[in-house]
């Protein structure tokens, strides 16, 4: 007999990196929410997202003008830059329009600013059906009615008051110096609303408002994030319109900023799979799922769980190896 036979078959490379990520969190975490992100189908929420991100983009720019031109009525100059710090340069015209050709007053008034929030609102529903599936949130004690939506317009509240707290302060520190310290003040800042404003939108959205400590990595990569994108958003969109106007043509504003959104909304769904994976200690998840480990375990369950549709039904899962 030679030694080739009797030796242990060498493991694959599939089994060695699965044993090496089980037992090192810097490979094991990542994986665990990768592997949380595909099993919640998170980039089909994530293009859900952008679809009615991109649909409801300019109703609330739309929104956010109205309020504005109506509050800094007396100071036309700050309410101009205020504008221009908030509603990117390809739409101030649109915007501007839209907001001339709006009734003034009476019942047309009424339908038009109705119509507006039921398209502005869009994000936000998808926002919290993202949210929920994520959270594992079972079907049975979902926010439904009036609750629900009371909420989501707080948000949009939320939201409305957050991107005009940031052109405000865009506005406010521009005009100081030196520049360098004021754009890492403005930075700072921004990534501070945009973190009370994630943090809020966990609060409002789902059944049980979490603990600052389940959802504070969320909110912060997030935040930080969102800002990084919105400080290049500037550079990035023009660019990749000039490169990709040959083959888009007249489309490649619009494909270009649903790029943009798409990035963003990605981003932050992946930030709500760190934050569950983080809350539930949901791993080490297995490469081989026929080796399934307790985090397996705890996440499909979860997944089953939130079948339940009615307040008596309990659906549980049982994985036999």
């Amino acid at each position: 007999m030679t030694v080739n036979e009797t030796a242990e078959p060498r493991p694959s490379l599939k089994v060695r990196f699965d044993d090496v990520q089980r037992r090192h969190p810097v490979l094991g975490f990542p994986w665990a929410v990768q592997r949380k992100y595909s099993e919640d189908a998170g980039g089909r929420h994530a293009a859900l997202m952008t679809y009615y991100g991109f649909l409801s983009l300019f109703p609330i720019l739309l929104l956010i003008v109205a309020i504005a031109s109506r509050v800094l009525a007396g100071n036309d100059q700050l309410r101009q830059e205020v504008i221009a710090a908030i509603v990117p340069d390809q739409a101030q015209a649109t915007v501007d329009a839209a907001l001339q050709s709006m009734p003034s007053s009476g019942l047309p008034l009424l339908l038009g600013v109705l119509g507006v929030l039921g398209s502005a609102i869009g994000i936000i529903t998808t926002a919290f059906d993202t949210l929920n599936h994520v959270a594992a949130v079972p079907h049975r004690l979902l926010l439904r009615g009036v609750r629900r939506y009371l909420r989501i317009f707080a948000l949009l509240a939320l939201l409305m008051l957050a991107a005009a707290a940031i052109g405000g302060l865009s506005v406010f520190l521009g005009t100081r110096e030196p520049r360098a310290l004021t754009g890492v003040a403005n930075a700072v800042a921004v990534v501070g609303i945009l973190f009370l404003l994630m943090w809020s939108a966990s609060a409002l959205l789902l059944p049980r408002a979490p603990r600052l400590r389940e959802v504070w990595l969320m909110a912060l990569l997030g935040a930080v994030i969102s800002t990084a994108f919105l400080a290049f958003g500037a550079i990035l969109i023009p660019r990749f319109v000039e490169k990709s106007g040959a083959v888009y043509g007249a489309f490649a504003t619009i494909v270009g900023l649903l790029a943009f959104i798409a990035i963003i909304c990605r981003v932050l769904v992946y930030t709500a799979e760190v934050a569950v994976v983080q809350a539930w200690h949901l791993w080490p998840r297995s490469v081989d799922k026929e080796n399934p480990t307790d985090a397996d375990r705890i996440a499909l369950g979860l997944l089953a769980s939130e079948q339940e549709r009615i307040d008596s039904q309990r659906v549980t899962s049982t994985i036999t190896n």
